[in-house]
């Protein structure tokens, strides 16, 4: 697996989003003119990354990605329009906010980060824009399905479901239903103190324990 500089990941998104446009290959020139480059400087690279076995060269026809290529475009392409979405969604970002921190942000994070942000926010198919957020997945980890009786004291995890009863209990605590939450202590009767994501903490009697799902990834 290589390792890539930003202006390499620039260089193979920008072929990809232009033969996203056109399906076909992709001239030198068209190239710098969409990255405001100059020519020679984008004929470089293509040869740096055509060496790298990235792209596939035919002179005075164009380029096109190769399968690692491909590969390494749709990731940051996939980072791109996940923190766009993330921004939007989470951050509080209006839409016209979002691409230039998304331009710095889709280069700095690493598959892992991405994914779990993805998962986070239950697989979105769009970003803010209405692109596409390519489903492929760039990094897997083993997730581990539980309740809350297996839980570990200063373990996070994610809430899969709740019983209706959990439910009630809840909204009569006026919380609604968390994504997170975190073992703080197990007491001696078997209950369990829990908190959220915002520090709220409440108690779990033991006989409700089975009625929590969670899951944690294991990596």
């Amino acid at each position: 697996m290589y390792e890539f500089s930003k202006t390499e990941q620039d260089y193979l998104k920008a072929i990809y989003q232009i033969q996203e446009k056109t399906n076909g290959l992709v001239g030198i020139t068209e190239l710098a003119n969409y990255l405001k480059v100059a020519a020679p400087s984008a004929t470089e690279m293509i040869k740096r990354l055509a060496k790298k076995g990235l792209v596939d060269h035919k002179k005075y026809y164009g380029v096109s990605l190769k399968t690692d290529g491909y590969q390494e475009a749709r990731f940051i392409v996939k980072s791109h329009r996940i923190w766009e979405t993330f921004l939007v969604e989470q951050a509080g970002y209006q839409i016209d906010e979002v691409h230039e921190e998304a331009e710095n942000l889709e280069h700095a994070s690493s598959r892992k980060l991405v994914e779990r942000l993805y998962a986070l926010m239950d697989f979105p198919k769009a970003d803010p824009h209405g692109s596409e957020i390519p489903a492929d997945r760039f990094w897997e980890s083993s997730v581990i399905e539980i309740n809350l009786s297996q839980g570990e004291i200063g373990h996070r995890y994610e809430v899969i479901t709740i019983s209706d009863e959990i439910g009630e209990f809840l909204m009569d605590l006026t919380l609604g239903q968390p994504k997170f939450i975190t073992v703080i202590k197990i007491l001696p009767d078997g209950s369990v103190i829990v908190k959220l994501d915002d520090e709220t903490r409440f108690l779990i009697p033991n006989f409700q324990k089975t009625d929590w799902e969670l899951k944690y990834y294991s990596h």
